[in-house]
């Protein structure tokens, strides 16, 4: 059991960080466009693993999370081909075990998703739930809305935790 999730706990920790966190696509059409060609990748590898995964997009950030299957090389593989992707310079990952996954995770991230468009312009913001847990990625004017958001996110009867991969603006 330790030697499997080793391998995990080392991809979740690590992902493909190193890569410059300041560093923006100028082409917001770009986020489009990389995540279209990661999901295409991946879905030709497992026809089947975006409905394991979540892949969200920011500028040149991807983010993949999602609950995992005891056997985890598709995450490997996501990982992988989302660093390969051209306009891509940072992969971040969220995982738990597929165990964990809660079927009110859809229905809580569609009211997430309603509370933050009437609240105060993070229409740059992303969001998926796994496990109860919130995971924000986008693009805020500064740090004081990254915190409220994160706040109120939280906030929200449901949710057991946010993972924040919110970027301020330069």
């Amino acid at each position: 059991m330790c030697c499997r999730l080793a391998p995990l706990l080392a991809l979740m920790l690590v992902g493909c960080a190193g890569h410059d966190v300041n560093a923006r696509s100028a082409d917001s059409g770009g986020d489009t466009r990389a995540c279209q060609s990661i999901r295409s990748a991946v879905l030709a590898r497992d026809k089947s693993a975006l409905t394991v995964l979540d892949i969200l997009c920011k500028g040149d950030l991807v983010v993949i999370a999602g609950a995992l299957p005891p056997d985890y090389t598709l995450a490997v593989a996501a990982v992988h081909i989302a660093g390969k992707t051209p306009g891509v310079r940072r992969v971040e990952t969220f995982f738990v075990p597929r165990s964990e996954r809660e079927t009110s995770d859809s229905a809580l991230a569609a009211q997430l998703r309603a509370a933050i468009a009437k609240g105060d312009g993070a229409t740059a913001t992303d969001l998926t739930v796994v496990a109860g847990t919130a995971v924000l990625v986008g693009v805020v004017d500064d740090q004081a809305k990254a915190d409220r958001l994160v706040t109120s996110v939280g906030a929200v009867p449901g949710v057991k935790s946010v993972k924040s991969f919110l970027q301020v603006k330069p």
